[in-house]
């Protein structure tokens, strides 16, 4: 029985699905920054036989070059892509790769003119490729050369940019698909875009197709230059670091890559078929995470019932092999026909402190052609915490920041009375701020200190950079080691009048203070600023031994009114911990029961 189910599967994926082709629609010759000629390079992928399809597509600055003989080297990459298809054999892609490092690079295909970085940003390609109505790539999205804004959502673009590189590399090895493309790729969905995934060698030398494995499959029932960018302006393609993996994933009549409305419950199903190829593990991502599929050899199908309980979910498929290759698939969308939707919600503050108004943000879009008013309905688990009404454009997308006062850690959000969002507050009992500006980097020094206050309920953050009033604000608690004997940078020990004001009308209202002393008798004279800021205190403490000791308080409770508490160096490093009455302090101070 299991055998004709997974015959008629396969006989019914071919019909959903159609054949599979492959291509590299991604490299460069000597007309950019590589070498070869555009004509060696279709030459090259055709007659090797390892792609079906290839495509070349020189960084946008060098175009704007003439050749020697007077002619434009698009206009000759275009000639040559008409001159080397075949249809039905071979088919070869003109394009060019658009490039802004920072910001982000973009391969765009078959358009007869470009535009050039030097006379454009961002949106401004965003703008060309929407007049253009042209087919386009998100190109290995990361820190090296750009993510695009963090997938700044733009309805009308994703209209038109509809692949993302989730695998780039021409060396030998196969290994092109990296974490940071897949997390990227993530990323873009739950913005909003809708991309499907490819895998290309980005050629610079003369091995176009053929530096390794990596492939862009498209799903497609006939070798056609229609075809072809058909598949890509509908996401029908997915990312194979092996050359002639087949997957096939679907639900009902729709592929990878489709995008399907108003299905509140659906069976995705999977299929996998590479002969002598094993797989070492499979998953199905979501925008709820990700799930291991429990299957195994070189031939499988697999069904998965999902539920998609928002206005906007998606899915998609990662394999890996046993050698170490890795397929990944375009995703399958479902969502409401209203499209009016809200992604991206998040905690301005990653750890809002309980019960204290905090900030949050989101993205609310209209992806129709008319301005929409969107009721956003915010709940809580006792009830509404927030109910808003917004106007948006036609086809925008608009962040929205607001403040709430509420202790739910489960947020779940409306959009005109569909479920849109769900969002978990980390809330922490209380901010510490570790002071690490007055050469005083002791992060991990102080590891006991911080581990004892993070036991407490609250969240530690370093100060990086100067201590700002804004900054000290922002917590119930200042950690202030006393400078490094040794540093270098002696200029930087003391701390300013400025700085000693903001911190007297912190603890004054309400904050708590913890003084480290010295690890090190300081004999720099920037130890009197320190000296200062305790006569502004008035805490009638003084420092002795170059700072390693000092005359108050012997428990270190030096002003229980006004939250002040001084540790000595071994105290707070743990090798002679705190008495339970420092601890019991610093709770009341915080207000933990």
């Amino acid at each position: 029985m299991k055998r004709v189910f997974v015959v008629l599967f396969s006989l019914i994926s071919l019909a959903v699905c159609g054949s599979v082709f492959f291509g590299n629609i991604h490299a460069h010759t000597s007309y950019s920054d590589g070498r070869g000629t555009p004509d060696q390079a279709f030459r090259h992928a055709r007659d090797s036989g390892a792609v079906d399809i290839q495509a070349i597509t020189e960084h946008c600055h060098d175009l704007v070059y003439p050749l020697p003989d007077g002619s434009m080297k698009l206009d000759v990459v275009r000639n040559l892509a008409r001159e080397y298809t075949r249809e039905g054999k071979f088919i070869a892609i003109s394009g060019y790769e658009w490039t802004l490092t920072s910001r982000g690079h973009i391969t765009i295909y078959n358009t007869e003119k470009f535009l050039d970085r030097s006379r454009s940003d961002l949106l401004d390609i965003y703008a060309w490729i929407v007049e253009k109505k042209a087919t386009a790539q998100f190109c290995h999205p990361g820190r090296t050369y750009g993510d695009f804004f963090d997938f700044l959502y733009f309805p009308e673009v994703d209209l038109y940019i509809n692949t993302i590189e989730v695998g780039n590399g021409a060396g030998k090895s196969n290994n092109v698909i990296k974490p940071e493309y897949l997390e990227r790729y993530q990323r873009a969905l739950n913005r909003g875009w809708h991309v499907g995934a490819s895998a290309n060698q980005d050629n610079h030398y003369e091995n176009w197709a053929t530096a390794n494995d990596a492939r862009t499959a498209f799903v497609i029932d006939e070798l056609t230059t229609e075809k072809v960018y058909e598949a890509l302006k509908t996401r029908n393609i997915y990312a194979s670091e092996d050359r002639n993996a087949f997957i096939s994933f679907s639900t009902g009549r729709a592929k990878m890559g489709d995008i399907l409305y108003d299905l509140p419950a659906a069976t995705l199903s999977i299929e996998y078929s590479d002969p002598g190829e094993p797989v070492a593990s499979a998953w199905l991502y979501s925008n709820e995470g990700s799930t291991a599929l429990e299957v195994e050899g070189d031939s499988w199908t697999v069904e998965v019932d999902v539920e998609n309980p928002l206005s906007y979910n998606w899915y998609f498929v990662k394999i890996d092999q046993k050698d170490g290759n890795e397929i990944v698939s375009s995703p399958i969308w479902f969502q409401s026909s209203s499209e009016r939707y809200l992604l991206n919600a998040r905690s301005i503050d990653a750890r809002p402190v309980f019960g204290l108004p905090f900030e949050i943000a989101f993205d609310l879009i209209n992806a129709r052609r008319n301005e929409e008013s969107l009721t956003l309905t915010i709940m809580g688990e006792k009830g509404p915490v927030l109910e808003r009404e917004y106007i948006l454009p036609a086809m925008s997308c608009v962040e929205i920041k607001e403040t709430l006062d509420c202790t739910s850690q489960d947020l779940v959000f409306y959009v005109n009375g569909e479920h849109a969002f769900g969002l978990k507050i980390n809330f922490t009992r209380f901010v510490a701020h570790l002071d690490t500006s007055h050469e005083n980097y002791y992060v991990s020094e102080l590891k006991y200190l911080t581990e004892l206050l993070s036991d407490l309920g609250g969240d530690v953050r370093p100060v990086i950079g100067e201590l700002t009033e804004s900054t000290l604000n922002s917590g119930q608690l200042l950690i202030l080691p006393l400078p490094d004997q040794d540093t270098f940078m002696k200029d930087f020990m003391a701390i300013s009048e400025k700085q000693i004001t903001f911190i007297k009308n912190y603890v004054k209202s309400g904050g708590l203070l913890i003084v480290v002393l010295a690890r090190k008798a300081i004999t720099h004279d920037s130890l009197s600023t320190y000296e200062r800021l305790f006569e502004e205190l008035s805490w009638g403490v003084s420092l002795e031994d170059g700072g390693l000791s000092f005359e108050g308080p012997s428990e270190g409770i030096v002003h229980r009114e006004s939250g002040g508490l001084v540790l000595k160096w071994n105290q707070a490093t743990g090798k002679e911990p705190p008495d339970e009455e420092i601890v019991r302090f610093m709770k009341s101070r915080l207000k933990i029961d």
